[in-house]
């Protein structure tokens, strides 16, 4: 054989072996579950994030128009509205105040604020008239549109 032809015979097993080593790679990925993966942010990805993640929550209290209200029971609330909203589920003022991790009278008076600033609506339950429930108002949906997409 000719030096070229040994050199291509060569190539050609070297890309053989490494096709087979992504092959037995390939099946031995798909063997791992997704619990099992896991994957070590770098310190730049981190600091991204950090920074990503701070500038949402300023952005998030300029939508609504308060210092801090990012990181206030009301955007708990209103995140928990957001979500039963879009899977056509009620909220009761009981539930709300326990999703927004505070004391009930805390929750009730976020509730009131969140009311007065035209965010919240109050009405009574169909079914139980003992029981009050509370959703978004359009424009606090418009306005949660806007927020949640500061964290994109």
């Amino acid at each position: 054989m000719t030096e070229i032809a040994t050199a291509s015979v060569g190539q050609y097993e070297n890309r053989q072996a490494i096709a087979e080593r992504l092959e037995a790679l390939a099946i031995e990925l798909r063997t791992i579950s997704d619990d099992e993966m896991q994957t070590v942010p770098t310190e730049s990805t981190l600091l991204a994030l950090a920074g990503k993640i701070y500038s949402a929550r300023r952005q998030v209290d300029e939508i609504f128009g308060m210092v801090g209200f990012a990181v206030s029971p009301a955007w708990d609330i209103m995140l928990d509205l957001y979500k039963a909203k879009a899977k056509g589920r009620p909220i009761s003022v009981t539930s709300a105040s326990i999703g927004a991790a505070c004391p009930a009278t805390t929750a009730l008076r976020w509730l009131q604020a969140l009311e007065t600033m035209g965010l919240i609506q109050r009405r009574e339950d169909g079914h139980d008239r003992r029981r009050i429930e509370i959703m978004l108002t359009d424009s606090a949906m418009v306005k949660m549109v806007k927020a949640l997409e500061t964290h994109l």
